[in-house]
């Protein structure tokens, strides 16, 4: 018998939201570093004023980013949680 606790089954509603969510957010990085190249290629194309080109190159890429920071973010704190885990299954084997 084990002491971890019974969760209930996910509903359909919450299985949907995680399958939709774990399914674009790769897509949605790919899409951002896609089109953020593309600008950036367009805007040397054509360039009309320098200044605001760089200013528009630096917000794309600088939320591109953070698209990517905060996906290191969530994978950082994923990893964490998994060693925390495996840390309290190796200490509940012991008795002090």
């Amino acid at each position: 018998m084990t002491d971890s606790p019974i969760s209930p089954p996910q509903g359909w509603v919450e299985r949907g939201t995680a399958a939709i969510g774990n399914l674009a957010r790769p897509y949605v990085l790919i899409v951002a570093s896609t089109s953020s190249g593309i600008a950036t290629i367009a805007l040397a194309i054509r360039t009309v004023s320098l200044i605001e080109a760089a200013a528009f190159v630096a917000a794309n890429w600088a939320g591109v980013g953070a698209l990517y920071g905060a996906k290191a973010l969530e994978e950082g704190r994923k990893a964490k949680a998994t060693a925390e885990v495996e840390v309290a299954k190796v200490n509940a084997g012991t008795s002090t």
